[in-house]
């Protein structure tokens, strides 16, 4: 198994059906990847849309029975079998061609990387969780160009034998809003491994982050809640500025 596609989901089931959709379609050797979908306590349609994948051969569905936030993402680590892993946002709803070949070619190329992540659509509806551009400066290697730089978890790649080599070290440390996997795992592989981060600069995905596409799509009161229950009260006053009003009812 070369690639293990990661994907946490939580009563997001419009954007997570999109999501693997589009996974599933980006894909040029599918039988040389696995995709694990867990479901981190769903209380929507999520275990609908994932019924419909039960029985394909590249799928396998993990769900848990509470929500554990985003320490649930340890125990999709440890389900992975591939070389390189793969985590996937579920707001993610575009994604380039080829991706497992993307991954494999710039992971062989930048052996000095533990982490990269692909870009992201910036324009008018979302940022894509991507800092400015100030933050990067630019690595090339041939025809491979990398933004060393800040990187996040919308659709981002590590070994599975530098992960292996800095486990222990996570077992107490709980993964939250103020302390992602993305963020912990980059700060340990370049603390423990000397391992650098950054994004794959010419190979972009939609991550649909933002009031937008929740509105959009329906998921506003899901992203109020998650940054209420972290304490994040700025983004909470953000997203409640896009509630519908009594005469434009939420989708």
């Amino acid at each position: 198994m070369k690639l293990s596609f990661l994907v946490l989901t939580w009563n997001r089931y419009k954007f997570l059906e999109i999501c693997l959709e589009r996974l599933l379609a980006s894909l040029a050797s599918p039988a040389e990847c696995e995709i694990i979908v867990m479901d981190n306590g769903s209380t929507d349609a999520t275990p609908t849309v994932l019924d419909r994948y039960r029985n394909h051969p590249n799928i396998r569905i993990l769900t848990l029975p509470k929500h554990l936030g985003l320490d649930a993402y340890k125990k999709l680590f440890a389900a992975a079998r591939g070389d390189l892993l793969v985590t996937l946002d579920d707001d993610v709803l575009e994604l380039p061609p080829a991706l497992d070949r993307i991954f494999l070619t710039y992971m062989h190329a930048y052996p000095d990387f533990g982490y990269l992540a692909l870009n992201v659509v910036q324009d008018e509806r979302t940022n894509g969780a991507k800092p400015g551009p100030e933050l990067y400066t630019e690595d090339l290697r041939g025809p491979l160009a990398v933004q060393l730089g800040p990187a996040g978890g919308w659709c981002a790649c590590f070994r599975r034998r530098d992960y292996r080599k800095i486990r222990l070290t996570l077992y107490l440390r709980k993964f939250n809003m103020r302390h992602s996997e993305d963020a912990v795992l980059i700060a340990r592989f370049k603390r423990l491994l000397g391992l650098k981060s950054g994004i794959i600069r010419d190979a972009v995905c939609l991550h649909a982050c933002g009031p937008f596409y929740a509105k959009l799509y329906g998921h506003l009161d899901r992203e109020i809640a998650k940054y209420a229950a972290s304490g994040l009260t700025n983004f909470v006053d953000h997203f409640s500025t896009y509630l519908p009003t009594d005469d434009e009812p939420q989708q």
